[in-house]
């Protein structure tokens, strides 16, 4: 039996609400000037299911000042901010506004329309991330219950030093941060590397919780010293493009400068986050000191920082829990069931990094540190874990590495998931891994190869191969929308991010697809006219 066919429309229909919203402020239409309600001083409430363009990022200006929509509880409910010429990279600044909160908004960078800015080609050129919290007097904040979509710049959810008791970044959807290093999430016209964070966090004494990350580029979420924080309970996955890091302790911000070869981390814990390689390499799931990421730091230490009870998973591994540069430190309860292959650059071809591995430390940067027992001594060295500087380049200024044996299968096993709702059969899965080894393919290459399958169109309809990934959007969107609407349902709140992780993959299945009813989200980014059977 066929499956049901639905027509994704080019552009959602409003939902009409009354005058009202929940604090009892007047909703904002698009087209309205939404700076003039912010600079009076007014919350910024939003029509569900609207969306606005935003040229200019919108300032927050009072003090507990809020942007949400009215009435939304779920995804398909919540208005969409998008950015509103190639130019700008950013929605919004709360900076140094104390109490400012955000919820219940998408915020879509329009990568796939836009591409980067122009002036990201400029060296020196400042580029803003898609929001920015935090900042000097930017206490007692809140980013809760959103959907972040296909970032341009180089982090999607910035919280800047000088804040603190940011108290939730909680329960939120970070969907696509750039492109690898081998051209994965590329749009058409990018020319060279252009990576880019899920959450970048620097406010002490506050909480990063509950987080869905999936394709990042550079980092899930990094937290750039953040004494006293503590991010639990997060997921980051690496679906169909690299991420250089999952978790990431490796920043000696002048900020936090205890000395000045010492960086502030204590009182800041890691702990109970999910880090998946699924469908693509993750360099470096959790490094811990500077010098695994960044060589030339190497004499700078991290000081008192927590790392435990979390898990690295995935056929695609690098490296796992990497410990290198630190001091008072703690790494224990952490658990590895992942896959690892493919070395390091390392520090040149002449001197190769210590070989894949799950737990790794160097004991010679080390003081005063409680390793759990599964940490092996590094041979002959771990600077440099990252697998982006040293290959050869292809035509378009990606870097071209042989795949690790357990990698490639990983990013075939993910790609056949994601694209037909199945399992790979075997002379697929060897055929396929030979094209991506003899870099014929990349994973983008891959799907759309199988975009333009029979199989595809029988299933899912016809989708130009140049849209791979806003349509990528548009299923994971619906999946993600699908399951917190049931979750509200039934349970009356967002769900976990290990669940919510675990549910949309396996939603992924086709014969799980048919069965959701898919939400809707803006779909003037997709260029190719959509049927897509759910």
């Amino acid at each position: 039996m066929k499956p049901r066919m639905i027509t994704i429309l080019m552009l959602v229909e409003t939902v009409v609400i009354g005058a009202s919203a929940l604090a009892g402020g007047t909703v904002s239409r698009p087209g309205d000037d939404l700076q003039a309600v912010l600079d009076r001083g007014d919350d910024l409430v939003l029509q569900a299911g609207a969306t606005y363009a935003i040229s200019e990022a919108l300032q927050y200006r009072k003090p507990g000042q809020r942007i949400y929509t009215a009435d939304a509880r779920y995804p398909s409910e919540f208005a969409t901010l998008r950015l509103g010429d190639r130019e700008s990279t950013q929605l919004m600044t709360a900076g140094g506004v104390e109490g400012a909160v955000l919820e219940h908004v998408i915020c879509d960078g329009r990568r796939y329309e836009f591409g980067i800015p122009s002036r990201a080609e400029t060296p020196g050129a400042v580029e803003l991330s898609l929001v920015l919290f935090g900042a000097p007097g930017g206490h007692n904040q809140v980013v809760r219950e959103c959907v972040f979509l296909n970032a341009r710049t180089w982090s999607t959810v910035k919280v800047h030093e000088g804040a603190t008791n940011v108290r939730v970044v909680e329960n939120n959807f970070v969907f696509g941060a750039g492109a690898d290093c081998r051209g994965n999430g590329r749009e058409a016209k990018e020319d060279r590397i252009k990576w880019g964070d899920g959450i970048t966090f620097a406010a002490r004494d506050s909480l990063v919780r509950n987080n869905l990350i999936i394709d990042p580029t550079d980092v899930g979420f990094v937290l750039f010293g953040a004494p006293g924080t503590v991010a639990e309970n997060n997921v980051v996955a690496a679906i169909s493009r690299e991420s250089l890091g999952g978790a990431n302790l490796v920043d000696p911000i002048d900020y936090y400068k205890l000395s000045d070869t010492e960086t502030d981390y204590r009182g800041l814990k890691v702990r109970n986050n999910l880090v998946e390689a699924f469908g693509s390499r993750i360099h470096i799931g959790y490094p811990m000191g500077a010098a695994p990421w960044v060589p030339r730091k190497k004499g700078q230490i991290l000081v008192g920082g927590e790392v435990t009870g979390n898990t690295m998973a995935g056929g695609a591994g690098a490296y796992g829990f990497v410990v290198h540069g630190v001091r008072d430190w703690k790494a224990t309860g952490n658990i590895s069931s992942a896959l690892y292959s493919g070395i390091a650059d390392g520090l040149g071809p002449n001197n190769r990094a210590h070989v894949p591995s799950p737990f790794v430390y160097d004991p010679a940067t080390v003081e005063n540190v409680e390793l759990q027992e599964e940490f092996v001594k590094c041979e002959p060295h771990i600077e440099h874990l990252l697998r982006c500087n040293h290959g050869p380049k292809d035509a378009q200024g990606y870097r071209i590495y042989p795949y690790g044996d357990a990698e490639a299968k990983a990013v075939v096993e993910a790609a056949y998931l994601e694209m037909l709702g199945r399992p790979v059969n075997g002379e697929d899965m060897e055929n396929c891994v030979a094209l991506l080894q003899a870099n014929t393919l990349n994973a983008d290459g891959l799907r759309r190869r199988l975009m333009n399958s029979a199989e595809f169109r029988n299933r899912f309809g016809y989708v130009a191969p140049e849209d791979l990934h806003p349509y990528r959007t548009q299923i994971w969107f619906g999946i993600c929308d699908s399951i917190i609407r049931d979750s509200f349902n039934k349970e009356g709140k967002w769900p976990s991010a290990s669940e919510l992780y675990k549910d949309a993959l396996a939603a992924l299945h086709f014969e799980r697809r048919e069965t959701l009813k898919m939400g809707q989200l803006d779909k003037s980014a997709i260029k190719g006219r959509m049927i897509i059977g759910y």
